[in-house]
């Protein structure tokens, strides 16, 4: 908002920010200045919760129809009701985590048909493209899909479409972006990383995290031979369907793995401490987990889809049993009140030139603007 705001739009939006382009936050801020200073959190929000609704009328729409409509209701209920989530529900600093799911799902659908559609997938591939760094790892999916489609990599160029081709741009442009610009916007802390604590984070904030509310389970986090178990079962069944599946199940596994292989080996948890054993900490660090807990949430999914007839009917009440489990844990505290009204109405009446600090959510922190 602050680059909005003091440099206009153009100038905001054609810049990278911690390593990559983050064009959703730009277009939605400045919509939102256009209704005002006071006004433009609301209208922000308001444009998080319909990227929200987009993303499921879209998985219940005949796009996703080589799914089961009952699976796909299943994932709903999941994507609306999950566990920790605060730091990523219906902010736009974190939208572009479900915008990239958004446009994993896109890939793996059918392909456009008509006018509508088409355009819908193109304006979609270019905000989500350019709003973080994860087409980097759609990518592949892509090529994935026109190799199975094409039945080979000689045909796939040759039939290369419109949509591949700003895809492969788009990467280009946040490759570029990161090459040039992420070192000095990130973290340089240790990882501390090792085997063991990365069976610890994965089971306990992608197995266990998936279900029930980090907090609840927070003991989990130093189970460290009951991780390395529940780590290595997780990969050897990943693996099997891996080798065994098509080209969408591949799809499905390889987004979100690279993601979060890029995740843990540039994570933004602490400019000092250690940065794995950083993500053991009840509610830290979010937003690195949403996609993966989708992921592991389908695939258990994907499994009760594959038994025989009589014991997956017998085996979705699974799913739906984690589903309620998970109700409890379906609770977002509210955030307090720190004067943001207070201090734009004070902002207002500042002559040109002067900057003040407006305060905003979490406490402490502010943004510093120059009144124009």
């Amino acid at each position: 908002m602050k680059g909005i705001y003091e440099g206009g739009f153009w100038s905001s939006i054609l810049y990278p920010a911690n390593g990559y382009y983050q064009t959703i936050s730009r277009i939605t801020y400045g919509i939102g200045l256009l209704f005002g200073l006071s006004k433009a959190p609301l209208v922000a929000n308001i444009i998080a919760i319909l990227i929200r609704c987009f993303f499921v009328m879209f998985v219940l729409s005949d796009r996703m129809k080589f799914i089961a409509l009952k699976y796909r209701m299943l994932f709903v209920l999941y994507f609306l009701l999950m566990p920790n989530i605060a730091e990523g529900y219906v902010n736009v600093t974190n939208a572009h985590w479900y915008l990239s799911l958004y446009l994993l799902l896109v890939v793996i659908s059918d392909d456009a048909t008509t006018t509508s559609w088409k355009i819908h997938d193109f304006v979609l591939l270019v905000i989500s493209s350019l709003s973080g760094p994860f087409v980097i790892f759609i990518a592949p999916c892509l090529i994935l899909k026109r190799i199975s489609q094409n039945r080979g990599l000689k045909n796939a160029i040759i039939n290369i479409k419109a949509f591949d081709v700003v895809m492969a741009l788009c990467c280009l442009i946040q490759i570029i972006a990161i090459l040039t610009s992420a070192d000095g916007s990130r973290s340089h802390a240790p990882l501390g990383a090792s085997f063991s604590m990365l069976a610890d984070v994965i089971s306990y904030r992608v197995v266990g995290g998936s279900i029930f509310d980090n907090e609840l389970i927070s003991p989990m986090g130093s189970m460290t031979v009951l991780n390395i178990c529940i780590f290595t079962l997780l990969t050897i069944v990943t693996l099997i369907f891996f080798v065994r599946q098509d080209w969408r199940f591949k799809s499905a596994v390889i987004f979100p793995v690279l993601m979060i292989g890029f995740a843990l080996a540039k994570p933004m948890m602490s400019l000092t401490l250690p940065q794995w054993p950083a993500l053991l900490i009840p509610g830290g660090g979010e937003r690195y987990f949403i996609i993966t807990n989708i992921a592991f949430f389908s695939l258990i999914i994907f499994i009760c889809s594959k038994l025989d007839k009589h014991t997956r009917n017998l085996s979705i009440l699974l799913p739906v049993a984690l589903i309620v489990l998970m109700i409890p844990s379906y609770s977002i505290k509210g955030l307090p009140d720190v004067g943001y009204q207070e201090d734009v109405a004070k902002f207002e009446t500042l002559p040109s030139g002067e900057s003040m600090k407006i305060r905003i959510n979490p406490n402490p922190w502010g943004v510093e603007l120059t009144k124009k």
